[in-house]
């Protein structure tokens, strides 16, 4: 599911970017998408920092709450994988988009024509990231395909390897916590580890890392063996230095 949020504080404008969203997946039928509309930048934010992530983010640029620079600013630090395409008054500010890393701009009123561009930009990379996917095996020979950049860390408690992700979390009932780092190693190189005896990570779950334990961005902390603190921090950082460099950032 491709999520998609739209934030303008004017709601006939948002209203018309939200039917334009629908006119452009109407000519992708191939993408399930949903579309949250926002008024407020700052309840936007908010959902972010309660552990709501969205693909696509549509911003207003001039906001009485905030400017969507700033919000855009905040958005990529908690999930930096998210596109931004901003919505400006002027040409003005489109040295200011892309500086943020924002896939494309487009100037109000918004038309069709000129969103279905800044879409055309975006859906892809969400495509791309959609196609790596975890099957794990659950009880009652059920088998549940995971997105794996929707997975924040994977613990092994007795026999079963609990499997946290934005979605829930889910069980795995067959596969060792060996053989699912060798799978995700082979879906997403890297981006997966073990910082600890029983758990695998994902770098872009994480949130901060101490000399004791990581933090993850949903809340949870995983502790790790204070004298490998060092070497974690190294990989995370060459992780999202790598990942910097491939979105262009």
């Amino acid at each position: 599911m491709l999520r998609i949020a739209a934030c303008d504080d004017n709601v006939m404008s948002l209203d018309s970017v939200a039917q334009n969203i629908d006119r452009y997946f109407q000519t992708n039928p191939n993408f399930e998408y949903e579309t949250v509309k926002y008024t407020s930048p700052n309840q936007l934010l908010n959902d972010f920092d309660s552990g709501s992530s969205y693909d696509i983010v549509i911003l207003d640029i001039i906001m009485p709450e905030a400017l969507g620079t700033d919000i855009a600013r905040k958005i990529h630090a908690l999930n930096p994988k998210t596109r931004i395409i901003f919505i400006t008054i002027s040409h003005d500010y489109a040295i200011d988009a892309y500086d943020i890393g924002a896939v494309h701009y487009v100037t109000k009123p918004v038309d069709y024509e000129a969103l279905k561009q800044a879409l055309d930009r975006a859906v892809p990379a969400y495509d791309e990231k959609a196609e790596a996917r975890l099957v794990i095996h659950m009880k009652n020979s059920v088998l549940q395909s995971i997105i794996c950049d929707d997975i924040f860390y994977i613990e092994s408690i007795g026999y079963r390897r609990v499997v946290h992700t934005k979605q829930g979390v889910f069980e795995e009932i067959r596969q060792t916590l060996t053989a699912l780092i060798k799978e995700l190693e082979r879906l997403c190189p890297g981006r997966f580890f073990s910082p600890y005896r029983g758990y695998i990570v994902n770098l872009d779950a994480i949130s901060t890392i101490t000399p004791n334990h990581i933090v993850m961005k949903e809340g949870s902390t995983i502790l790790i063996k204070r004298g490998d603190y060092r070497k974690i921090r190294d990989i995370f950082f060459s992780w999202t230095f790598a990942s910097s460099e491939k979105d262009g950032k």
